[in-house]
């Protein structure tokens, strides 16, 4: 028998173990695109939690299960860009400790990859992170990001243009 908890808005009942599966199932992947986004570990767990968090709050209003990989995604993604936002707010208030301490939260496979992400916007790496990292297609970045088809794609080509240049620049 299914367990369910109140919903705190509309009193509605969730049940936890559609919840727990959907965590089972997506949850690597979705911590993997928050801190894609949010190039800190600190920041992408908080932003992955929060987003756990607002997903089980409108959980009864996902109409079709079948779409529950890519709107947990899209909660995901906007968590992420949110919580880097706000760090990034807080940065510029605040003399950095360390420049090295945000490197060694990134892409600890490549760090010359993590180095080179660093020089894109936010709402770049969220499209590469999106598109090649967890392979969505660009129509459904854009539907994710709650952006233009066009702007994804254009924020594509100059986050390509800014790798390339980048990791060439490592190179030489």
């Amino acid at each position: 028998m299914a367990t369910t908890v109140p919903h705190r808005l509309t009193g509605s009942q969730i049940p936890t173990d559609e919840v727990d599966v959907a965590l089972a199932e997506f949850g690597p992947e979705l911590f993997g695109l928050a801190l894609t986004i949010t190039g800190s570990t600190a920041d992408a767990e908080d932003a992955y939690q929060a987003a756990w968090m607002q997903a089980a709050t409108h959980w009864a209003e996902l109409r079709n299960p079948r779409k529950r990989r890519s709107w947990l995604a899209s909660v995901v993604a906007r968590s992420a860009l949110r919580t880097r936002r706000r760090r990034l707010t807080w940065a510029r208030r605040h003399p950095p400790i360390s420049e090295a301490q945000g490197l060694g939260a990134m892409m600890v496979w490549d760090p010359s990859l993590g180095t080179a992400l660093l020089e894109l916007t936010d709402r770049q790496r969220a499209v590469v992170a999106l598109h090649y990292g967890h392979g969505y297609s660009l129509d459904e970045t854009a539907e994710l990001l709650r952006c233009s088809k066009g702007t994804v794609r254009s924020h594509l080509a100059r986050s390509l243009t800014t790798l390339r240049r980048t990791l060439h620049d490592d190179e030489d």
